[in-house]
């Protein structure tokens, strides 16, 4: 693949009916533009496409390509017309009866971005998807983009991080569930990996790449437990009925506390590699990995740990660099890195940091690095002892240098005196990387208090908790999408901010709240905290 991206006590009710109209469909069906040319995937985008006519699959209604159409090689495109669309996990949904069972919000794309196409809702209660709604199993914790059966159509790789296997309704292995593409949207559903043991909660972080370098895709899941956890291999093919088996925990790999992965060609030798980083009962370390002869063997490691990571060409040389968002120093190591010395000793930097490892085609992945904190010079914004810069990252070229550019979300930021408002700063790539040669940067910072922004900051908000780039309007610019789970007393909401040749533009920007968009709207329901990526 070479695309470019605690147990808790629970009360089970009965299991709500299967839906056939789980759907909402909205707008003027829209042709994709002619001529387009194809665009090269970059990874930890968000998804996207767009319709023409609608039919019905799964008991849902869903837009549809032309017959004639070829589809483009697009790795978050689900049906194939070119455009990117938009995928919103909300694993805290309720789907009949059940509390928090979970379900994924397809927004489809076009010409004027997301928002205006019509919308898809996907449970367990869909008509063609495994499984039963139960409460707490969050479906939709995690939901990732891959073509896993080759037909050059996405798919949608979706988490169930808390469904339970067995008798025992809280024992929470887990699933990972696959939803077809097609050219008529998803045309059905299967299981791809189980957790195998219980509290594994399989599906709540999930990465999808060739990473054993046989041509098909595969997983990597977390994987936890009662104690510790670790990471564990799905490898493909993912297509329907193959052996769901997962792999022994990867070496080097345990953990008591949380774990990001990602995967990308940090090597520049063609061939996808895992990046995993965990807070670890006794250190924090970041480690990227390759497969050689089948085996996972070190690339690179670091002492310091990542609430987030993202992968994108920053320098344009060719690799693939890493982005480690709220980074944070192990501090029994030797040398922390991520870490401010001006006290004279290793302190966690004010603020937040995001570290940046630059790739090499000559095999020497990290030997260039950078750090970002909001004291930096050219980022918007001043380091405040709450914020947390780098809870969320993307990357992308939003605005058509050839550059990857990071967006980087705060949700902790403070907007004036509304604390935890939440903030998102979109620093651009350059030939020196996301810094230049003297260590400045250039950045756009956005809040809903930014002039053009729907919406006023309030405390809470959490605007950046989530953040996504993709060109959902396919004109060759990245588009910016942002959550702000706590939105509306935590029903939450999306923002879409369409990219232009400066970047993404506030003047251009529009909110989609549940309500708006004709979701059933329920306390803490927390929309836009789970936000697609490939």
């Amino acid at each position: 693949m070479r695309p470019r991206g605690t147990g808790r006590a629970r009360t089970r009710r009965g299991p709500p009916p299967r839906s056939t109209t789980d759907v909402q469909h909205r707008g003027p069906p829209e042709t994709a533009p002619r001529h387009k040319e194809p665009r090269t995937p970059v990874r930890n985008r968000i998804l996207s496409a767009t319709a023409v006519c609608a039919t019905t699959l799964l008991g849902v209604t869903l837009p549809a390509t032309s017959a004639a159409a070829v589809p483009p090689p697009v790795t978050q495109d689900f049906n194939g017309d070119g455009y990117r669309d938009l995928a919103v996990g909300v694993p805290a949904g309720k789907v009949g009866t059940a509390s928090k069972a979970g379900y994924v919000h397809v927004l489809w794309g076009g010409s004027h971005g997301v928002g205006k196409q019509g919308s898809v809702r996907i449970s367990q209660a869909t008509a063609g998807v495994p499984g039963t709604p139960e409460a707490d199993d969050l479906f939709g914790s995690a939901v990732v983009a891959a073509d896993v059966d080759g037909d050059r159509f996405a798919d949608l790789v979706v988490g169930a991080s808390s469904e339970s296997l067995t008798s025992d309704p809280f024992a929470e292995q887990g699933t990972v569930t696959v939803l077809r593409g097609s050219a008529a949207g998803f045309s059905g559903g299967y299981t791809v990996a189980r957790g195998d043991s219980e509290f594994a909660r399989i599906g709540s972080v999930i990465a999808a790449g060739d990473v054993t370098g046989d041509g098909r895709t595969d997983l990597a899941l977390s994987r936890r437990g009662e104690e510790e956890g670790g990471v564990v291999l799905r490898p493909g093919p993912l297509t329907a009925g193959s052996p769901d088996t997962l792999t022994a925990p990867i070496d080097e790999v345990n953990f008591g506390g949380t774990v990001a992965l990602a995967t990308g060609d940090f090597d520049g030798d063609g061939d996808d590699d895992l990046a995993l980083s965990a807070r670890a009962t006794e250190s924090r370390y970041t480690l990227v990995l390759r497969w050689q002869d089948g085996v996972p063997a070190r690339l690179w490691r670091t002492p310091a740990s990542a609430a987030s990571l993202a992968v994108g060409d920053f320098d344009g040389d060719g690799a693939d660099d890493l982005a480690l968002g709220a980074c944070s120093p192990d501090y029994e190591a030797d040398a922390p890195v991520c870490a401010d010395y001006s006290t004279g000793r290793a302190e966690t930097f004010k603020g937040g940091l995001v570290h940046v490892a630059y790739g090499s085609g000559s095999g020497g992945f990290g030997a260039r690095t950078q750090d970002i904190h909001q004291d930096t010079p050219g980022i918007v914004g001043a380091a405040e002892s709450e914020d947390r810069l780098g809870v969320s990252l993307a990357a992308a070229d939003t605005d058509g240098d050839g550059y990857a550019d990071l967006a980087v979300g705060d949700p902790y930021e403070a907007i004036g005196a509304r604390r935890e408002a939440g903030s998102v700063l979109v620093v651009r790539g350059s030939g020196t990387g996301l810094l230049s040669s003297a260590g400045t940067a250039s950045s756009l910072g956005f809040s809903q208090s930014t002039a053009g922004v729907p919406g006023s900051a309030e405390s809470g908000d959490h605007f950046g908790a989530s953040v996504a780039l993709g060109d959902y309007d396919a004109d060759g610019h990245a588009d910016l999408v942002t959550g702000a789970p706590g939105e509306n007393t935590a029903t939450g909401g999306v923002w879409f901010l369409r990219g232009t040749p400066q970047g993404p533009g506030a003047a251009y920007s529009k909110a989609l709240t549940p309500k708006g968009l004709g979701l059933p709207v329920t306390s803490e329901l927390g929309y836009g905290l789970v936000l697609g990526r490939d």
